[in-house]
């Protein structure tokens, strides 16, 4: 990475004989939204902890706009931290909460007002400056979080899963106005999730974690079009996962068998699998061909029966049925533009797909 704001390296964190963190390795570039994605207990508060200096790492290197960070305490760190809770003080109001952390700068009067100022206007809370905290929304409250965060002018802003806290429509209205915020100031952003789609929606890489470990660092399409682990493929988004016998390649082309569902042609990743090996073959639902009718022969083609549909508005979703198969197949269709097909429960459907979607993935 040409120009790092955030060094990682060889980063250890124990909690007694518990290691929460192992080997952590990578780099944050500069005016980045990067995102740490995984489950409850993957680590990745814990790594954004020692970010911001609330934890020190048993072991590794940490670095901040070129400056090692050992030992340097959070309220020392070119760093800001917006918290899952707010945590606004409600005896205090919106202009006071904003400006709170500007005592500590050294600023006349007049400076600590101009930045509180803009700091409003930033997060769009013109004309409630002199509300109180309890008479805010949680949206607007997550603002006055946000504001308070970058009225320092930190150099990099860690997000503790700011969003958690509001319903789904202000939820996905924050993200929107989040990732313009971001673009607006220029900063860092380093922000925790657990849920894929909004790290997806907001993120320029994301870290996909799990049991202290990076599995994979990459761009949303590139995670979501070529995970590089069956933990990956299957945290982000929903994955159809078939066991294969791995019969030949060629080039990137990976020709196997399923005793269940016949000849299957799809793409390696980087590892190239050998002649007999035993692997999953890897499709997308939104990939997936459906059609009324029997599956003619041939190579990714499946017959089965729809198990079920769910009508979700924009995109139906339906299961279906594959004799030898324990679980079904999910497929999404889209319902603009005539996509969807008449298929209700019980009826027989032909599923295909393109080899060049179907990615190989070992077990």
């Amino acid at each position: 990475m040409d120009d790092p704001i955030i060094c990682l390296s060889g980063v250890e964190k124990k909690f007694g004989s518990f290691t929460a963190l192992k080997d952590i390795t990578f780099d944050i570039g500069r005016g980045e939204f990067f995102s740490l994605l995984g489950a409850s207990g993957c680590g990745k508060t814990t790594l954004l902890r020692i970010l911001a200096g609330i934890e020190q790492p048993t072991r590794g290197e940490l670095t901040i706009d070129g400056k090692p960070m050992s030992g340097v305490p959070a309220n020392r760190r070119p760093t800001n931290m917006v918290f899952q809770s707010y945590a606004i003080f409600p005896h205090l109001s919106v202009r006071e909460n904003i400006s709170y952390g500007l005592v500590y700068h050294k600023l006349t009067k007049a400076e600590a007002q101009s930045r509180t100022d803009e700091a409003i206007e930033l997060v769009k809370l013109s004309g409630l400056g002199e509300r109180s905290a309890h008479q805010l929304s949680g949206g607007q409250r997550q603002r006055v979080a946000l504001a308070r965060a970058l009225v320092c002018r930190p150099k990099v802003l860690l997000l503790d899963e700011p969003l958690s806290a509001l319903d789904k429509k202000l939820r996905e209205e924050m993200q929107q106005e989040l990732r313009s915020l971001q673009r607006t100031v220029g900063i860092t952003f380093v922000f925790v999730t657990h849920d894929q789609e909004e790290a997806l929606t907001l993120s320029d890489r994301i870290a996909v974690m799990s049991g202290g470990k990076v599995l994979q660092i990459d761009t949303p399409q590139a995670l979501y079009e070529r995970p590089n682990c069956l933990e990956v493929a299957g945290f982000v988004g929903t994955m159809n996962l078939f066991p294969v016998t791995v019969k030949g390649t060629e080039g990137l082309k990976v020709v196997a068998n399923s005793s269940q569902i016949g000849e299957i042609h799809g793409q390696r990743n980087d590892r190239i699998p050998n002649d007999g090996d035993t692997v999953f073959m890897a499709i997308r639902p939104e990939k997936i061909t459906i059609a009324a009718g029997e599956a003619p022969t041939g190579p990714n083609r499946i017959a089965g029966r729809v198990a079920s549909v769910s009508y979700l508005g924009d995109r139906s979703h339906y299961l279906v049925s594959v004799d030898g198969l324990a679980e079904p197949v999910a497929v999404y269709l889209s319902n603009l533009a005539g996509g969807t097909i008449r298929a209700s429960a019980g009826t027989a459907v032909m599923l295909s797909w393109d080899e060049a979607n179907a990615l190989v993935l070992p077990r």
